[in-house]
């Protein structure tokens, strides 16, 4: 169904921006205890969306749990902002670099030097 864990993650913390909206909704308009209940079960939901996130860029995934926990569904962009650390693997780099040293240059160089006689 899902082709990577970043779709997954993904999925995790829409539910949780979804739940923490209903929350708010519910705050505002409804029964506090169901609004509680929506506001934990958004921050599980981010938790777990965070988890997967950090594993994904490459972080032990539990730095992922306490962030999803503290900032919901916007811990995801803390985890957005942290450097990537995943290790590439040698035919993706060798594939990154020969697209690089096929890109046209600006300048136009035929490719050879012509030099004149020394006489």
């Amino acid at each position: 169904m899902f082709e990577s864990r970043l779709q997954v993650a993904q999925v995790f913390l829409v539910g949780s921006l979804l739940l923490s909206v209903i929350a708010i909704l519910t705050f505002v308009f409804g029964a506090a205890v169901v609004a509680v209940f929506c506001l934990v079960l958004g921050h599980i939901l981010a938790a777990i969306g965070c988890f997967l996130y950090a594993d994904v860029k490459g972080y032990p995934g539990l730095i992922g749990i306490p962030i999803g926990v503290a900032l919901g569904c916007v811990g995801a962009l803390c985890i957005l902002i942290m450097p990537d650390q995943t290790e590439e693997s040698a035919i993706a780099e060798e594939k990154r670099l020969a697209k690089i040293g096929m890109r046209r240059t600006r300048r136009k160089d035929p490719g050879y030097e012509v030099l004149d006689d020394d006489e």
